[in-house]
């Protein structure tokens, strides 16, 4: 590429931004909820545009394994600086068969902290029940565990967590040729079990942002303590991709 097409490319790549950034004021949840360091310290403002993770609208995991990592993380995101939520549920939406459940189980919490959990046959009934759910105001968090869905799916989704003011973690199966459908959330996360030969107590993975609006791609070796399900960065792996490269 000549200099002249970088600086122009670079010069689109600045007012994309401006233009993303300046949109901020108009966040449901105002700025100053935005969640600007997560697992355990990792600075998000290098890797999304707005400074850091939306408190309200949709959130994805592709999921491409049994590991509960993916369980872990989505229970993370969803109570991320929650905020005063007093008389809130979080809302767990499962898709029977949807994604494979020998490693996704309703999680072993104390009463307190339980979800109301929801078991369903149709993608169309966990989209339509998520959707309704997030329009009501009466959530503080969804998660939902289905088939992949279509950008309208994700839109509709969107619009309905901006209405109620609500922040939605959908965990979405990895198609097999590694490719994900447009989607219209905010960050679009994976994570996936570190070769055995790097982790020899099996609970450490890679976590990586693999794309969603003003997102630079990034991965972290995270450590998941599995007994307060929680998160947190072993080793950043700063400036790489993941190794399929989504965007």
């Amino acid at each position: 590429m000549s200099d002249r097409r970088l600086h122009l490319a670079r010069a689109a790549l600045q007012r994309a931004e401006k233009q993303w950034k300046g949109q901020v004021a108009c966040l449901p949840g105002g700025t100053d909820r935005i969640m600007r360091r997560a697992f355990g310290g990792v600075d998000l403002a290098h890797h999304i545009s707005i400074g850091g993770i939306a408190p309200v609208g949709l959130h994805e995991i592709i999921c491409g394994h049994d590991d509960a990592a993916a369980s872990i993380l989505a229970w993370y995101l969803a109570r991320l600086s929650i905020g005063d939520q007093t008389g809130k549920s979080l809302f767990w939406i499962r898709q029977r068969r949807a994604i494979d459940q020998g490693g996704l189980y309703p999680l072993a919490l104390p009463a307190t902290d339980m979800p109301v959990m929801m078991v369903v046959d149709r993608q169309a009934t966990a989209l339509w029940t998520s959707e309704e759910s997030a329009k009501s105001g009466q959530i503080a968090s969804i998660i939902v565990e289905t088939t992949d869905y279509d950008l309208t799916a994700a839109r509709r989704l969107q619009l309905a967590c901006e209405a109620g003011h609500t922040r939605l973690i959908a965990i979405r199966h990895m198609r097999s040729d590694g490719k994900t459908i447009a989607s219209s959330a905010h960050t679009r996360w994976r994570i996936t079990p570190e070769a055995a030969k790097h982790s020899t107590t099996g609970n450490r993975h890679i976590l990586s942002l693999i794309g969603g609006r003003g997102v630079r791609p990034g991965s972290w070796r995270m450590q998941i303590d599995a007994t307060t399900f929680s998160l947190s960065v072993a080793d950043a792996l700063e400036n790489r991709l993941p190794p399929d490269r989504y965007a």
